[in-house]
């Protein structure tokens, strides 16, 4: 699994998007309120704005919550995390963008503390990742959550 992107990491448009989904209902509820509408149309309009503007801030909270949540779980996985090693059961080449090859593999993980269990992983490049092979893994001491271990020597 990759590490969530930071908060000053995320794309332009998810930024966009965010500011178009929190803003146009206000807009919408403002420009009824204001007039801007036929007077038949006004009190449609008010809702859908008051609608929006309640979707808007769900998403917002969302967002904010999700992102904080998955950097808090990584910075716990980077302090309290366990190395351990992980036994490769199955490995292939699969397209993972649009002109790149990774290798899918599958591992079986034994941690201390922790039963057994397998996971996948991508190895990005033209690395051959052979079947049997140990790889070194950080597990969280309490989550289902394993990275292949960057720096082999920890």
């Amino acid at each position: 699994m990759n590490r969530p992107t930071g908060w000053f990491e995320q794309p332009v448009w998810t930024a966009v998007g965010l500011l178009v989904v929190v803003c146009g209902g206000p807009v919408v509820a403002v420009a009824g309120v204001a007039g801007f509408v036929p007077d038949e149309d006004r009190v449609g309009v008010v809702v859908t704005g008051l609608v929006w503007t309640l979707l808007g801030v769900v998403v917002l909270v969302l967002a904010v919550g999700g992102t904080a949540r998955d950097l808090r779980v990584w910075r716990e996985l980077d302090t309290a995390g366990v190395r351990a090693m992980g036994v490769v059961t199955s490995a292939e080449r699969v397209p993972c963008g649009e002109d790149e090859r990774c290798t899918g593999i599958r591992m079986l993980v034994k941690a201390p503390g922790r039963p057994p269990f397998t996971t996948s992983h991508l190895v990005p490049g033209e690395e051959v990742v052979e079947v049997g092979s140990a790889v070194p893994v950080d597990v969280h001491p309490t989550r289902a959550l394993v990275r292949l271990a960057a720096d082999r020597s920890r």
